[in-house]
C-alpha cells in the first residue's frame, strides 16, 4: 500500500447525499429561536440556516438579540440530533462501495474528515460500523465554521494526532483537493457520475468509485 493513512470526506463520498438537507437546519434554527425565547414569524433567518460567513452569523444574532456563541452551539447540536435521527430512520445510507473500507483497513489507518458536524460524523462512523481510527467534523463553535475545508485545519489536526505526514485524502469536491494540498498531502477526487467537479485544483488520482482504491494504490 502506497499510503499508511487514507482519510475520507463523508458526504457524497461515504454517505449518500451531497450535504445535510437544508430542512434539518431550518428545524434546528426554529428550535433555537424557540428555546431562546425569540419570536420570529415566517421562515427562519437564512443567515442562521445557511450562512456564508461568521460575520453573517454574528450580525443575525445581534439583530435578534441572541448570544452568538451559545445560540450557534445550540443550533449545531440541534441539527446533529435531527440528522442522526433521520439516518437511523434510513433517510441517508452508505454508498455500496464503502465495503472497500474493510479491505483498506487491513493495510492502513482509515480516517473520516468532514465539514459536517462532529457529532454526526462520529455517529455515522459508529452507526455503520466502519473500521475508522480517526474522526473529525466541525465542532459547534463559530470559529470552527470559519475554518472549514478548503482551510486545512481539520486535516492538519488529525494528521498531527495520528503522527503522520504522508496520507491520501479522498473527496468529491475541488475544495477537498485544495484542503489536501494545503495540508501537504495527496488527494484523490471522486466523481461518481463521471463528470469532474468544477475547479482547477488537480488531484493525484481521479476515481469514479471507492472500489478502485485498492488496485490503484497497489500500482
Amino acid at each position: 500500500m502506497a499510503y499508511e493513512t487514507i482519510l475520507f470526506d463523508m458526504d457524497g463520498v461515504l454517505l449518500e447525499g451531497y450535504h445535510t438537507d437544508p430542512a434539518v437546519y431550518r428545524q434546528a434554527v426554529a428550535a433555537t429561536l424557540a428555546d431562546f425565547g425569540v419570536e420570529h414569524g415566517g421562515d427562519p433567518p437564512p443567515d442562521l440556516v445557511a450562512p456564508d460567513t461568521v460575520a453573517d452569523i454574528r450580525a443575525t444574532c445581534d439583530d435578534l438579540g441572541l448570544p452568538t456563541a451559545s445560540a450557534w452551539a445550540y443550533r449545531e447540536r440541534a441539527a446533529t440530533t435531527i440528522e442522526n435521527e433521520s439516518i437511523v430512520a434510513g433517510d441517508r445510507a452508505p454508498f455500496p462501495d464503502t465495503d472497500v473500507l474493510e479491505t483498506l483497513a487491513e493495510d492502513c489507518t482509515i480516517g473520516v474528515i468532514s465539514n459536517n458536524r462532529h457529532g454526526t460524523v462520529r455517529f455515522v462512523v459508529e452507526h455503520f460500523g466502519w473500521p475508522v481510527a480517526a474522526v473529525r467534523g466541525r465542532y459547534p463553535t463559530v470559529d470552527e465554521f470559519a475554518h472549514l475545508k478548503p482551510h486545512p485545519r481539520l486535516l492538519l489536526g488529525e494528521l498531527d494526532k495520528l503522527g503522520v505526514e504522508d496520507a491520501l485524502f479522498v473527496g468529491d469536491r475541488r475544495t477537498d483537493v485544495e484542503a489536501a494540498h494545503r495540508a501537504g498531502i495527496d488527494a484523490a477526487l471522486l466523481t461518481r457520475n463521471g463528470d469532474p467537479a468544477p475547479g482547477e485544483e488537480a488531484p493525484r488520482f481521479h476515481i469514479e468509485s471507492l472500489s478502485e482504491l485498492p488496485g490503484l494504490l497497489d500500482e
